[in-house]
Protein backbone atom coordinates (compact mmCIF):
# COMPACT_ATOMS: atom_id res chain seq x y z
CA UNK A 1 0.00 0.00 0.00
CA UNK A 2 2.69 2.53 0.99
CA UNK A 3 5.38 0.49 -0.76
CA UNK A 4 7.31 0.05 2.50
CA UNK A 5 8.40 3.69 2.62
CA UNK A 6 6.17 5.03 5.37
CA UNK A 7 6.39 4.14 9.04
CA UNK A 8 3.58 5.26 11.33
CA UNK A 9 4.35 5.73 15.01
CA UNK A 10 2.09 3.66 17.24
CA UNK A 11 -0.20 5.80 19.45
CA UNK A 12 -2.83 3.45 20.92
CA UNK A 13 -6.19 4.99 21.79
CA UNK A 14 -9.84 4.10 22.32
CA UNK A 15 -12.26 5.61 19.83
CA UNK A 16 -15.45 4.74 21.73
CA UNK A 17 -15.76 5.06 25.48
CA UNK A 18 -18.72 6.12 27.54
CA UNK A 19 -21.73 5.45 29.68
CA UNK A 20 -25.43 5.19 28.92
CA UNK A 21 -27.16 8.54 28.43
CA UNK A 22 -29.44 9.76 31.20
CA UNK A 23 -32.51 9.26 29.00
CA UNK A 24 -33.33 7.22 25.94
CA UNK A 25 -31.06 5.21 23.72
CA UNK A 26 -28.17 6.33 21.56
CA UNK A 27 -26.03 4.38 19.09
CA UNK A 28 -22.43 3.92 20.21
CA UNK A 29 -21.37 5.62 16.96
CA UNK A 30 -22.80 8.91 18.21
CA UNK A 31 -20.63 11.07 20.48
CA UNK A 32 -22.09 13.35 23.12
CA UNK A 33 -22.19 14.26 26.77
CA UNK A 34 -22.23 10.56 27.66
CA UNK A 35 -18.95 9.95 25.79
CA UNK A 36 -19.47 7.59 22.89
CA UNK A 37 -17.55 7.70 19.60
CA UNK A 38 -15.50 10.79 20.41
CA UNK A 39 -12.31 9.52 18.73
CA UNK A 40 -10.25 11.71 21.06
CA UNK A 41 -6.56 10.87 20.73
CA UNK A 42 -6.08 11.72 24.42
CA UNK A 43 -8.11 8.64 25.44
CA UNK A 44 -4.96 6.63 25.82
CA UNK A 45 -2.72 4.95 28.38
CA UNK A 46 -2.61 6.80 31.69
CA UNK A 47 -5.41 9.26 30.95
CA UNK A 48 -8.39 9.87 33.24
CA UNK A 49 -11.74 10.43 31.56
CA UNK A 50 -14.54 11.98 33.58
CA UNK A 51 -18.14 11.27 32.56
CA UNK A 52 -21.43 12.10 34.24
CA UNK A 53 -23.30 8.96 35.22
CA UNK A 54 -26.97 9.28 34.32
CA UNK A 55 -28.31 5.77 34.97
CA UNK A 56 -27.97 3.17 37.71
CA UNK A 57 -24.70 1.27 37.22
CA UNK A 58 -23.50 3.67 34.48
CA UNK A 59 -23.57 0.89 31.81
CA UNK A 60 -19.96 1.67 30.84
CA UNK A 61 -18.58 0.43 27.55
CA UNK A 62 -15.51 0.96 25.38
CA UNK A 63 -13.99 -0.26 22.14
CA UNK A 64 -12.97 0.85 18.65
CA UNK A 65 -9.27 0.48 19.37
CA UNK A 66 -6.74 2.19 17.17
CA UNK A 67 -3.00 1.53 17.01
CA UNK A 68 -2.68 5.07 15.63
CA UNK A 69 -4.95 7.89 14.54
CA UNK A 70 -4.29 11.55 13.97
CA UNK A 71 -6.44 14.30 15.38
CA UNK A 72 -9.51 14.90 13.27
CA UNK A 73 -10.17 11.37 11.99
CA UNK A 74 -10.83 12.84 8.58
CA UNK A 75 -11.77 9.66 6.65
CA UNK A 76 -13.67 7.60 9.25
CA UNK A 77 -10.88 5.32 10.41
CA UNK A 78 -7.61 5.05 12.24
CA UNK A 79 -5.32 2.05 12.27
CA UNK A 80 -8.01 -0.28 13.61
CA UNK A 81 -6.65 -3.07 15.79
CA UNK A 82 -7.86 -5.77 18.15
CA UNK A 83 -6.78 -5.38 21.74
CA UNK A 84 -7.59 -5.23 25.39
CA UNK A 85 -8.26 -2.20 27.55
CA UNK A 86 -7.64 -2.16 31.26
CA UNK A 87 -9.82 0.47 32.88
CA UNK A 88 -10.45 1.47 36.46
CA UNK A 89 -13.84 3.00 37.21
CA UNK A 90 -14.55 4.99 40.32
CA UNK A 91 -17.04 7.58 41.44
CA UNK A 92 -15.58 11.02 42.05
CA UNK A 93 -17.29 14.27 42.85
CA UNK A 94 -15.90 17.45 41.32
CA UNK A 95 -18.74 19.98 41.40
CA UNK A 96 -19.07 21.98 38.18
CA UNK A 97 -16.77 19.74 36.12
CA UNK A 98 -17.90 19.84 32.48
CA UNK A 99 -18.07 16.34 31.04
CA UNK A 100 -16.71 14.64 29.05
CA UNK A 101 -13.47 15.92 30.59
CA UNK A 102 -10.07 14.30 30.27
CA UNK A 103 -6.68 14.71 31.87
CA UNK A 104 -3.28 13.20 31.32
CA UNK A 105 0.14 14.12 32.68
CA UNK A 106 0.31 17.33 30.64
CA UNK A 107 -3.18 18.72 29.97
CA UNK A 108 -6.81 18.83 30.97
CA UNK A 109 -9.39 19.06 28.20
CA UNK A 110 -13.10 19.45 27.67
CA UNK A 111 -14.53 17.31 24.86
CA UNK A 112 -17.59 18.59 23.02
CA UNK A 113 -19.71 17.20 20.20
CA UNK A 114 -22.21 19.24 18.20
CA UNK A 115 -23.89 19.32 14.79
CA UNK A 116 -21.29 21.70 13.35
CA UNK A 117 -17.63 22.38 14.01
CA UNK A 118 -18.51 26.02 14.79
CA UNK A 119 -21.03 24.98 17.44
CA UNK A 120 -18.62 22.41 18.94
CA UNK A 121 -15.70 24.85 19.16
CA UNK A 122 -17.88 27.55 20.73
CA UNK A 123 -19.13 25.09 23.35
CA UNK A 124 -15.60 23.80 24.03
CA UNK A 125 -14.29 27.34 24.56
CA UNK A 126 -17.14 28.25 26.90
CA UNK A 127 -16.94 25.01 28.87
CA UNK A 128 -13.18 25.40 29.40
CA UNK A 129 -13.71 29.00 30.48
CA UNK A 130 -16.41 27.84 32.92
CA UNK A 131 -14.08 25.13 34.27
CA UNK A 132 -11.21 27.57 34.78
CA UNK A 133 -13.36 30.16 36.54
CA UNK A 134 -15.84 27.99 38.46
CA UNK A 135 -13.78 24.91 39.31
CA UNK A 136 -10.15 26.09 39.19
CA UNK A 137 -11.02 29.50 40.67
CA UNK A 138 -9.30 31.76 38.12
CA UNK A 139 -10.53 35.30 37.57
CA UNK A 140 -12.42 35.60 34.26
CA UNK A 141 -9.89 37.88 32.55
CA UNK A 142 -6.93 35.70 33.61
CA UNK A 143 -8.66 32.53 32.43
CA UNK A 144 -9.60 34.01 29.05
CA UNK A 145 -6.11 35.42 28.44
CA UNK A 146 -4.39 32.19 29.50
CA UNK A 147 -6.71 30.17 27.25
CA UNK A 148 -5.58 32.31 24.34
CA UNK A 149 -1.89 32.18 25.31
CA UNK A 150 -1.49 28.55 26.40
CA UNK A 151 -4.60 26.60 25.38
CA UNK A 152 -5.14 24.53 22.25
CA UNK A 153 -8.39 23.98 20.39
CA UNK A 154 -8.14 20.64 18.54
CA UNK A 155 -10.31 18.45 16.37
CA UNK A 156 -11.09 14.94 17.59
CA UNK A 157 -13.25 13.76 14.69
CA UNK A 158 -15.29 15.25 11.87
CA UNK A 159 -16.88 12.12 10.36
CA UNK A 160 -19.63 11.02 12.73
CA UNK A 161 -23.16 12.33 13.01
CA UNK A 162 -21.75 15.04 15.31
CA UNK A 163 -18.44 16.92 15.09
CA UNK A 164 -16.14 16.53 18.12
CA UNK A 165 -13.51 19.00 19.30
CA UNK A 166 -11.59 19.50 22.51
CA UNK A 167 -10.04 22.44 24.26
CA UNK A 168 -6.77 21.53 25.99
CA UNK A 169 -5.26 23.55 28.84
CA UNK A 170 -1.83 22.87 30.38
CA UNK A 171 -1.77 21.42 33.89
CA UNK A 172 1.43 23.36 34.59
CA UNK A 173 -0.55 26.63 34.36
CA UNK A 174 -3.23 25.21 36.68
CA UNK A 175 -0.49 24.29 39.18
CA UNK A 176 0.92 27.84 38.95
CA UNK A 177 -2.54 29.01 40.05
CA UNK A 178 -2.51 26.54 42.93
CA UNK A 179 -5.11 24.18 41.45
CA UNK A 180 -4.68 20.38 41.27
CA UNK A 181 -7.32 18.02 39.88
CA UNK A 182 -7.11 15.76 42.95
Amino acid sequence: MFKGRVKVRQKPMLGVIGVAPAQGEIPNSTPGGHGGNMDCALVSTGASLYLTVGVEGALFGCGDMHAAMGDGEVIICGAETPGYARVKAQVVSIPGLPTPFIENDDVVAVIVSAETVDAAKDLAIHRMLDFLTSVAGMPLNDAAMLMSLTGDLRFCQVVDPLMTVRFEFPKSVLRDYGFEMR
